[in-house]
């Protein structure tokens, strides 16, 4: 029977919406994105004072938007969909279907990953217009923008895969962004090639002309481990739903 691949999308995807759209998530979301303007509102309020633009906003986005918001939404957006699914019995349903257990897997990732990049680059540019007006000096603001869309994608793959082989992926994801993130890939630089958040330095390193002498992984790794990162996911992800007993998925 021939799969309608569109259509199926545009339904897996508003389900996933519909899983994920309640108003306490939409409030944490909200929240993430407000917590970097917050400070370029301080920034801004103190004039001179405040020092060079470029320092703050390479600042702030290495470390409120790379290194908690993005990764923090994409955890949000990865892991709640599933989880709700199989808790209510839609899921197993889905399985069950015509539609091909990789592909529903390949849009949960695609929902996920667009959805981070999107509020992200949002947080970005609107941190951005705050703290320096509409310039984006040396380029700062449009190179972490694509930087954020790297990381939604690698994000939302690894999320998505933590959601269907782990029982806890929240608490699991929790311990990868603040743990092995914030604390051990900065204190043994050989982690920094399994850390999201140093290839997405990685990525807006060369983007800009700021000068941030970036000493992690390339630029050609970044790419190929999240390319890799994408694949295993939605082929092992696909392998776990034709699984007869799903059991329980998610947080």
């Amino acid at each position: 029977m021939r799969v309608a691949w569109w259509g199926s999308a545009r339904v897996l995807m508003r389900l996933a919406w519909a899983r994920t759209g309640s108003g306490v998530l939409v409030a944490g979301l909200i929240a993430l994105m407000l917590l970097p303007m917050l400070f370029a509102i301080v920034f801004a309020s103190r004039g001179s004072l405040s020092g060079d633009p470029v320092d703050f906003l390479i600042d702030r986005y290495d470390g409120l938007v790379g290194g908690l918001a993005t990764p923090l939404i994409a955890l949000l957006l990865g892991t709640s969909a599933f989880s709700a699914e199989s808790d209510d019995g839609t899921l197993l349903y889905l399985v069950t279907t015509t539609t091909p257990r990789w592909w529903i897997v390949a849009v949960r990732v695609l929902f996920a990953a667009v959805l981070t990049g999107a509020l992200s680059a949002m947080t970005v540019w609107g941190t951005g217009a705050l703290a320096a007006g509409m310039s984006d000096p040396e380029g700062v603001t449009t190179a972490y923008t694509v930087s954020v869309f790297y990381g939604g994608f690698t994000y939302a793959s690894l999320f998505t895969a933590m959601a269907l082989f782990t029982r806890r992926a929240l608490v699991s994801g929790l311990v990868y962004v603040l743990f092995w993130e914030g604390a051990l890939s900065d204190m043994f630089p050989a982690l920094q090639f399994l850390s999201v958040r140093q290839w997405m330095k990685s990525i807006a390193a060369p983007l800009t002309t700021a000068g941030t002498d970036f000493q992690g992984p390339s630029v050609a790794y970044a790419l190929s481990a999240s390319a890799v990162l994408v694949l295993i996911t939605v082929y092992a992800g696909g392998r776990k739903l034709h699984q007869p007993r799903i059991g329980r998925i998610g947080t």
